[in-house]
């Protein structure tokens, strides 16, 4: 796969984000925070492992129940998920990693970042596993400003996270910025795991009314809203899924602006979970963001109609 290193904005696609951060968790000298929609990839996890075990002081906030929207409203779990996920995490990772499982009901821990040695931070845009990194879609970015970092980190520790480029939730500021991504006056580009938010759907359909011809990627599984990719269609919206193919993508090219991050084009993912992204001029990123278009390219020309 893919992988650039950059003055300011590193980026890795596909397969390369593993080796990208089981790296730098190899190279942590004193803390690695992070937190993960999941986690269970082996190199991975091992390279958490052998932080821990040489004295590096590492927190995990993992989600507790990763399954909790797959659920029909009237089904339960027949055990608590969080203690189920928690003593799962225990045998998994060292018992010198501070892990927390987050069982808050109301907010989904969504996020997928990083930070190590409170230098480097990283965003994602799927969950450190073998799906993550083996499906379509899974961006990583590195970001070693310092203001950036700090932000993560907060973050990460459940604070307000705002910077110039960093955005995260639940907080009215990410879909407000998220959102006036789509006020751009060029034709863009949108990989997305999930769309369903009608104030979403409302831009994007008046972006067709008034001659933008934006292309949008979307995920089809069971769980995705076909009446709204359907409305998208009806206004001339040109949609494509990737046949048999779980998409992670999370990615808004508005022409000088990128939008790399956890949070889906969905009512949750805007308001509701904890989410982490970055929003940056494309001339943050390595080559001005020609290593994730042509990554959107190609997955476009592999994509179907809906």
């Amino acid at each position: 796969m893919i992988s650039h290193t950059v003055a300011d904005l590193h980026v890795s696609i596909g397969s390369a984000s593993r080796s990208v951060l089981c790296d730098a968790f190899a190279a942590a000298r004193s803390s690695i925070r992070a937190q993960f929609h999941s986690l269970g990839d082996a190199d991975v996890v091992a390279a958490l492992n052998a932080a821990a075990a040489r004295g590096v002081d590492v927190t995990l906030h993992l989600e507790g129940d990763v399954h909790r929207y797959d659920r029909k409203r009237s089904e339960r779990p027949r055990d608590d998920p969080g203690r189920v996920s928690f003593a799962r995490y225990a045998r998994m990772l060292d018992k010198r990693i501070h892990v927390v499982v987050e069982d808050d009901p109301l907010v989904l821990e969504h996020a997928k970042a990083a930070v190590v040695d409170d230098r480097r931070a990283f965003i994602a845009t799927a969950n450190p596993n073998r799906a993550g990194f083996g499906e379509p879609g899974d961006f990583l970015v590195e970001d070693d400003l310092p203001a950036d970092v700090a932000a993560v980190r907060r973050a990460i520790f459940d604070r307000d996270a705002q910077t110039g480029r960093i955005v995260n939730g639940p907080d009215p500021g990410q879909r407000a910025r998220i959102a006036a991504l789509l006020d751009a006056p060029v034709d863009e580009r949108i990989a997305i795991e999930d769309l369903s938010d009608p104030l979403i759907l409302d831009a994007l359909e008046a972006r067709a009314k008034h001659g933008r011809h934006d292309e949008v990627l979307v995920k089809r599984e069971r769980r995705t809203r076909m009446d709204c990719i359907q409305e998208l269609t009806a206004a001339g919206v040109a949609v494509r899924t990737l046949p048999g193919a779980y998409l992670h993508a999370k990615y808004i090219d508005a022409g000088d602006r990128l939008y790399i991050g956890s949070a889906n084009l969905t009512r949750n993912g805007l308001d509701e979970a904890r989410e982490i992204g970055i929003i940056a001029k494309t001339s943050d990123f390595d080559d001005g963001g020609a290593a994730l278009r042509a990554e959107f390219a190609s997955m476009w020309r592999s994509a179907q109609p809906l």
